[in-house]
């Protein structure tokens, strides 16, 4: 029996979550977490509109069904940056702030990843959860998504 891709790296799915971003309307550059200390008060360069930051948040037991499996929750805040910020009164602008972080959210919200062999990269779809507060900064505005994933470990223990 093949095991999932999530069986020895609990965070399989996270290449596929950054291509997925990586294909969203609007989106226009993908950063992870390095990337995302030079947004800081004291930043050395100024966020690209429509780029996000992918950041891992956390990681959050969930059943203890049986002492050989566990079920954990892997989050991840995605963080859209834009430059215009004020919700946009004409239709159907591709990288407005509400079509971008609509498109982000339609994009990851049920997302079932796998992997190229077909293996499951998470045992349950994105769901999109509670964020963190909106950021404003030198004109940017920081909106913040934040989706969960569960995978389990398998204890090696008989």
């Amino acid at each position: 029996m093949m095991k999932p891709a999530y069986h020895d790296n609990i965070l399989a799915c996270y290449p596929a979550l950054l291509a997925r971003l990586e294909a969203v309307p609007g989106v226009k550059k993908v950063y992870e977490v390095e990337d995302m200390g030079s947004l800081g008060n004291d930043r050395a360069v100024m966020p690209i509109d429509g780029a996000v930051y992918v950041i891992l948040d956390g990681f959050t037991p969930t059943t203890t069904a049986s002492a050989r499996e566990q079920t954990i929750e892997i989050g991840f805040s995605i963080i859209l940056a834009k430059r215009k910020c004020n919700p946009n009164r004409s239709l159907f602008r591709v990288d407005g702030l509400g079509e971008t972080y609509t498109a982000i959210a339609r994009a990851l919200q049920g997302y079932d990843p796998v992997d190229a062999d077909g293996r499951a990269l998470t045992t349950q779809p994105f769901i999109q959860r509670p964020a963190l507060p909106i950021d404003y900064r030198d004109g940017y505005g920081l909106f913040p998504l934040r989706f969960t994933a569960v995978v389990a470990l398998i204890a090696d223990n008989p």
